[in-house]
Formats: C-alpha cells, structure tokens, sequence
C-alpha cells in the first residue's frame, strides 16, 4: 500500500472549508453576535468541532475498504486454513495476525486526526469572521508581517496600523489553553499598546502572570464568574465593545 494514512486523509475537507460550512449552517444574526459574542464563539466552536467528527468516519471506512482491498488475498488463506483446522484458538491467532496491521494503520490514523482536531480547534479563522461580521475591521497577519508580530493572531484595524503606529492598534492572540510556554510564545504589552488573549481555561496563577505581563484576557463568560473582582480577566461577551476603534 503506498501510504494509505495520507490517502484517506484527503477525505476530511480543510480545517477552512469545515470553519465555512459551519458558518453557513448556524447563519447567525448580527444582533445575536453582537449582544451574546460569547455564546456564539462557544456555539461555532462546538458546531465545527461536531462537524469535524462527522467528517473523521469517512477516512477510517477508507482505510478499511483500501486494507482489505490490498491483502483480501492473504486473508482468504489464513481464514481457510484456521476453519480447516477446525480449532477455535487457531482461527483466533489467525484472525489476531489479520487485524495487527490493520490496527496499527488505525492508531496512526487517530494520531493524525487527534492533530487535525488541536488545528482546528485552535483556528483563529473563526474568530476572525465572527468579529468581521459585526463591523469591526481586524486582519490575520500574514508573510514578513507574521514574522515580525510571531505570536499576535489578529490585528484590529489592519496589518499597517499594527507595524507603523502599533500605539493605536489592538492585538489579539488567540490560545486554546495557557501551557507553561505560553509566556515565551506571547509577547509583553509595550508602551499604549493592548494585547489581548482568548483563552478558554484560566486558573488564580495564570492571571497573575497576565497582569505581570500587562495583558487582558478574555474568556467564556461562565468562566469570568470566578475572577469577577478582577478587571484583568473579562468576559468574551464584552470583546466587540472593547475593541472599537
């Protein structure tokens, strides 16, 4: 078999064309994104993530179907000679030698898709075309811009803002959890400027490096409930407000 794990792979539609599908199925209102923003990050995020998993039983029915297709012949003997023998531990070594390979392939599918899915669900795509379409102008930085800005993920208003008079833009970056490197991977505040993180876990440790650093982060609004004194920790409900310029 020339690399079937990479074949069937090619079933899962990109990590965008899932984010757009998703986009068009849920067909949010702007009052609704604007009023509950949270709720409708949390919902696209959960809608993607399920569309993804319907997506994912297409390559392992493949990988299946490509298996059996390339050693149908092995199987048929190994099968006749363990019902010819007519001994049900030797049809059960026989069956066992089978499906060793063929669980091996599947292990490694689920590794692949296992990344697939930390790629998609860290997708800043998303958060991009929920903030776009209530009016607030934002860009991904990309090319020698992205290099320059590493770790920033969205720039409100625009790329050119961010690197010529970066006082007067805001920049947000956008982690699925705050791992230990999250404090090299994330750059400190400069003078005047905002550098926000959306994060969806945070505990009493991780705030108190954010202020040290001179960010805000922004988290699902359940979960600003527990750092409710604290003006450093804010609710996603509220980012639409906050980054108007």
């Amino acid at each position: 078999m020339n690399n079937p794990i990479e074949q069937v792979k090619r079933e899962i539609p990109s990590v965008d064309e899932i984010i757009n599908a998703t986009w068009r199925k849920l067909n949010f209102k702007k009052e609704f994104v604007r009023k509950k923003f949270g709720e409708a990050i949390v919902k696209f995020d959960e809608e993607a993530t399920k569309e993804f998993k319907e997506h994912e039983k297409k390559p392992l029915r493949k990988l299946a179907e490509i298996w059996i297709n390339s050693y149908q012949k092995q199987i048929r003997e190994k099968l006749k000679i363990a019902i010819e023998r007519e001994s049900q531990e030797e049809f059960i070594n026989k069956l066992s030698e089978i499906f060793w390979e063929f669980g091996l392939l599947v292990q490694r599918l689920e590794k692949d898709l296992g990344n697939m899915r930390k790629a998609r669900g860290g997708k800043t795509f998303e958060k991009v075309i929920v903030i776009n379409f209530i009016g607030v102008k934002c860009e991904m930085p990309k090319g020698k811009i992205k290099e320059k800005l590493k770790r920033i993920d969205i720039v409100i208003p625009s790329e050119e803002l961010a690197i010529k008079k970066p006082d007067r833009a805001i920049f947000i970056t956008c982690k699925r959890t705050l791992r230990e490197r999250w404090k090299q991977e994330v750059p400190s505040a400069g003078p005047n400027q905002r550098i926000y993180l959306i994060d969806e876990e945070l505990s009493e440790n991780k705030v108190k490096e954010i202020m040290e650093r001179g960010l805000i982060v922004f988290v699902r609004d359940e979960i600003k409930k527990r750092f409710k004194d604290n003006d450093w920790v804010r609710k996603l409900s509220d980012l639409p407000k906050e980054v108007k310029i």
